[in-house]
């Protein structure tokens, strides 16, 4: 009777823990609607509460992720528990030295995504400014952009 009980609670273990470990398909065209909640970019051109509508398509394999915007793709890949987020998540990220062309000016990306239903994404995303050191080739931050975003299935 223990070996069977031990047997089973192994099995049911084995599957709960499988069952967090694949990650959610968010593959698809999806309709975006974003609002920025966060901004300490001097003389930036949108404010907090600006709103923005774009179309994100994801083209996934496995636990990786490509995800493209209008303003380019970056790579990704799902992350299967967090402290934050203990149903997993998925996060994208990008540095760019020369951001829009400029020597002296870097961006790095983040993008986090978590599915809420077959047909529902939410998440956020950062974007942090850096002065370059010309020199030493050292990043300081000069500012930063946060926005928080929903999104449908198209």
């Amino acid at each position: 009777m223990k070996i069977g009980m031990a047997l089973l609670l192994t099995t049911v273990l084995s599957l709960v823990a499988s069952a967090y470990a694949q990650p959610p398909s968010i593959d698809g065209t999806w309709h975006v609607t974003a609002v920025l909640t966060v901004t300490s970019v001097p003389n930036a051109y949108v404010k907090e509460g600006h709103m923005k509508e774009e179309t994100w398509r994801v083209s996934q394999q496995a636990d990786s992720a490509t995800l493209t915007t209008p303003n380019g793709s970056v790579q990704g890949r799902f992350i299967p528990q967090t402290y934050e987020f203990p149903q997993g998540v998925w996060r994208f990220e990008l540095a760019v030295p020369n951001f829009m062309g400029q020597p002296n000016l870097g961006a790095k990306f983040e993008v986090v995504i978590l599915k809420r239903s077959a047909n529902v994404l939410s998440g956020g995303s950062t974007v942090t400014y850096y002065s370059v050191n010309p020199y030493g080739g050292q990043w300081v931050p000069a500012g930063m952009e946060s926005w928080r975003f929903d999104a449908t299935r198209i």
